[in-house]
Order: C-alpha cells, then sequence, then structure tokens
C-alpha cells in the first residue's frame, strides 16, 4: 500500500475541509481499498456527515476497508503541511499508471503512433499546478494588504487611476472599449495608443 495513499487519507480525515479542497479523485488511487474510502468518504460528505473515525463505526461494511485498525492506522500518517505534496505525488503516480495502460492498449490494438502521442498528450495536460489550495488562497488573501504591490504594468494607459485599477495594459491580454456611438472610443484608443507607443 502506498504511503502517500495512506497519508493522503488519513490528512482528510484529519482535517475534513480538505475533501472539498482535493484535486484528486478516488479512481486516480491505486489501492482498491483506498478508492473505496473516498468514494464512502464523499458520499458522508454530501450527506452532510463527518468523516471521522466515530462516523466510520456506524458503517455495516467497515470490514471492507480494514476496520478500525486501519482507519486509525491511517489517521497516524496525517500531515497536514504536506498535503499539496502527497497530492502530486499521487496524481504523478497515477499519470505513469495510465501511461503504462495507454502503452499496452496501444501494442494490443495495433494504434497508430499518432493515436499513441495524442492519448499521452492528454494525460501530461493534466496538472495540479494549476490548482490553488484553499488554505493558501486564504492565506494570500489575508497577507495581500501588508504585501508591497508587484508592478505589473507592461503599457500605461496614461491615466494613473486606471492603470492602478487595471495594471495597464497586459501583453496577451484583450481590451474591450465599448459605448453607445459618438462618446469618444476613437478618441481614447488614440490616446492609450499614444500614451503606450
Amino acid at each position: 500500500m502506498s504511503i502517500a495513499e495512506k497519508a493522503f487519507l488519513g490528512s482528510l480525515m484529519k482535517a475534513e475541509y480538505l475533501l472539498k479542497d482535493t484535486v484528486v479523485k478516488p479512481e486516480q488511487l491505486e489501492s482498491t481499498r483506498h478508492k473505496e474510502l473516498m468514494q464512502r468518504m464523499l458520499e458522508l460528505t454530501q450527506a452532510g456527515k463527518n468523516i471521522d473515525l466515530i462516523t466510520f463505526t456506524t458503517l455495516p461494511d467497515l470490514d471492507v476497508f480494514g476496520g478500525m485498525s486501519y482507519l486509525s492506522e491511517l489517521l497516524t500518517y496525517a500531515d497536514l503541511e504536506k498535503f499539496d505534496n502527497m497530492e502530486k505525488l499521487i496524481l504523478d503516480l497515477w499519470k505513469e499508471r495510465e501511461k503504462r495502460n495507454i502503452l499496452k492498449l496501444a501494442a494490443m490494438n495495433d494504434w497508430e503512433i499518432a493515436k499513441v502521442i495524442s492519448e499521452l498528450d492528454k494525460i501530461n495536460q493534466l496538472k495540479v499546478e494549476d490548482h490553488t489550495s484553499l488554505t493558501q488562497a486564504l492565506s494570500d488573501i489575508f497577507e495581500a494588504p501588508w504585501e508591497d504591490q508587484k508592478e505589473l504594468i507592461t503599457a500605461t494607459t496614461g491615466i494613473q487611476k486606471l492603470d492602478v485599477l487595471t495594471g495597464g495594459f497586459q501583453d496577451g491580454e484583450v481590451t474591450i472599449i465599448a459605448a453607445r456611438p459618438s462618446m469618444g472610443k476613437t478618441d481614447v484608443m488614440l490616446h492609450f495608443a499614444k500614451m503606450s507607443g
């Protein structure tokens, strides 16, 4: 059994809010027991119940998950500070398993190389890095007023208050100026072009 999966599930039991926040899905765990346990955790949460040891004692099929001794063992592996690393490791291991499965299917079914590459690319495009944990997001919001503001402006609008609000014109950004006819859209655009040119 993967220690990362034990630590992951133990952390979910210790801090239930992580279950709503995690990017890992039950089917991405390797152990069948762990998949079923995480699925049960999701069902309990959706039913408005806690996912703690007390709730688990009420389950009629507790033995399927290894009984109370195994669930207690999972709690000893919990490490909330390393939760993001656990998620990444679990997803990396899942990607490797998926890639191996694709290569097996390709060999068995004589896939064209383009199809193999396309299927492997789909796996590679799944990123954990795009995800910001709830804890991190709340921390960033809390600390923002005390941090030095980053200078992001790449091209000024020429209107200081507008620059403060929007950060100026950024690379790769599309800005739309809209108004009724004869309201001065062209003049404003010419002003922007003059200031950023």
